[in-house]
């Protein structure tokens, strides 16, 4: 059997860590309200002692309403796979 090519098991890796970051977002949003706007989402994951890269994720947030923590988690995969496209661009697009 052949090994993965690189770019593959990097990709995995970044599904993985998205994974990750996800859960620990859920985490720390565990006693939000919903809806909810950035704001109150960064103050709850504060309180909670949520790591700081959850906090970063929040940051990043567009400043609208949120009206469940799904809607939240897309918009953060979304802006974390745009950052990852813009540091590799020639990976753009494969998705």
């Amino acid at each position: 059997m052949k090994p993965a090519p690189a770019c593959d098991t990097t990709e995995a890796a970044n599904r993985a860590d998205l994974r990750a970051l996800t859960l620990r977002v859920l985490h720390a949003l565990e006693r939000v309200n919903w809806p909810a706007h950035p704001a109150t989402l960064i103050e709850s994951a504060e309180h909670s002692g949520a790591p700081s890269d959850v906090v970063q994720a929040l940051r990043h947030l567009p400043d609208e309403a949120f009206g469940s923590f799904a809607e939240v988690s897309a918009s953060i995969v979304a802006a974390q796979l745009r950052a990852h496209d813009a540091v590799t661009p020639d990976h753009a697009g494969r998705r």
